[in-house]
């Protein structure tokens, strides 16, 4: 069983499938919501008015998918992280191993994107540059904190912090945007409260979790349909509504829960599917690497500005990111490879003697 939401090889455990599995959606679902909304412009009061149908498709699709951040988060939760340095060496290994790899793809596809800051990129130090990576270290180091509150609190406390600690971001991190540090989300301070109601739901079961798997399917579903509508009628009729979509909204919050817990009812075991999850953050980094992402983007709009036919325009998209999805999982394997190799190499250098 993996201890922790997010790290690429742990020998001699085996691996929950299910969970697994839905790892592997987690990170279809972020190529699909930054296909959407990242690469292609909200529809706005104009584009509803005059093409309803395109519209709706694209706040159902985005309802559907902006659970993804959340549900990486929430596995991370319901695991527990729990800090090595060499799981955290080899995250960082990972990371600049496709760093490398975004530089190597970008010179050759789209030499103009190194520019400017390059080194400033490389290293992650501007504010979007692969915030999901930076965000997570975050959490890595905070988890023996965040774990010795889960292990020295009653379960009355823990409740008690889980719904002060939500209603206050809802009101002052969502409703109003009152506070920096909270982002839509996008923030440490959400990460933490992601993973502690994760730990809770796996330590304190109760009917609210344990309903049948497929209730929570529904529940998610008719949350993504609620959104749906919702942003479809605000958005004709007032031009507002992207706060629906913030990571931080507790109907999506609610939505990522109720998908996780329906495959935590699931339970099967499968090879391919672990081979393939293990190195499923590699995609990720690929194809929101700071010199790639918007070759990705860009390419999608493109499509979408001089297709015609939606249809295609869909077919398009699916088949590039079917193409990113396996050349990242593939790269992941030789970067295991090499980190294996060094990883040898280290073990069997002996002292020098004296």
């Amino acid at each position: 069983m993996r201890n922790d939401g997010m790290k690429t090889s742990v020998p001699g455990k085996v691996r929950d499938s299910n969970m697994e599995l839905l790892r592997i959606v987690a990170m279809i679902l972020v190529m699909v919501v930054h296909a959407n909304f990242r690469a292609l412009p909200v529809p706005g009061v104009v584009q509803v008015t005059a093409h309803p149908a395109s519209a709706m498709l694209q706040f159902l699709t985005e309802g559907l998918s902006i659970i993804a951040v959340n549900v990486f988060v929430l596995l991370s939760g319901w695991y527990g992280i729990k800090p090595k340095m060499n799981r955290f060496v080899e995250l960082l290994f990972q990371i600049l191993f496709f760093t490398v790899v975004g530089v190597g793809l970008a010179s050759v596809f789209a030499p103009s994107g190194l520019q400017p800051d390059f080194w400033k990129r490389f290293f992650m130090l501007g504010d979007g540059q692969y915030w999901f990576v930076k965000t997570y270290i975050g959490l890595y180091i905070f988890a023996p904190v965040l774990n010795a509150f889960v292990k020295h609190a009653t379960k009355r406390e823990f409740s008690s912090f889980l719904i002060v600690f939500f209603v206050f971001q809802s009101i002052f991190g969502w409703m109003w945007e009152a506070t920096t540090w909270f982002k839509s989300g996008y923030s440490l301070t959400s990460f933490m409260g992601l993973y502690l109601l994760a730990r809770y739901i796996r330590l304190y079961p109760s009917r609210c979790w344990t309903m049948n798997r497929w209730v929570d399917m529904t529940i998610y579903l008719v949350i993504a349909l609620l959104l749906t509508v919702a942003m479809f009628y605000i958005k004709k009729n007032a031009g507002l509504g992207g706060m629906l979509y913030y990571y931080n909204c507790p109907l999506v919050i609610i939505s990522a829960v109720h998908f996780m817990l329906f495959f935590s009812k699931l339970s099967f075991r499968s090879r391919i599917v672990n081979w393939v999850a293990i190195s499923a953050f590699a995609v990720y980094l690929t194809h929101s690497s700071t010199f790639l992402w918007k070759l990705y983007d860009n390419s999608i709009v493109q499509w979408f500005n001089n297709v015609e036919s939606t249809i295609v325009f869909v077919i398009y998209v699916v088949v590039m990111m079917f193409a990113v999805f396996w050349a990242s999982i593939l790269l992941d394997k030789v970067r295991l490879l090499l980190w294996n190799m060094t990883i040898n190499l280290i073990n069997n250098i002996k002292p020098n003697k004296i």
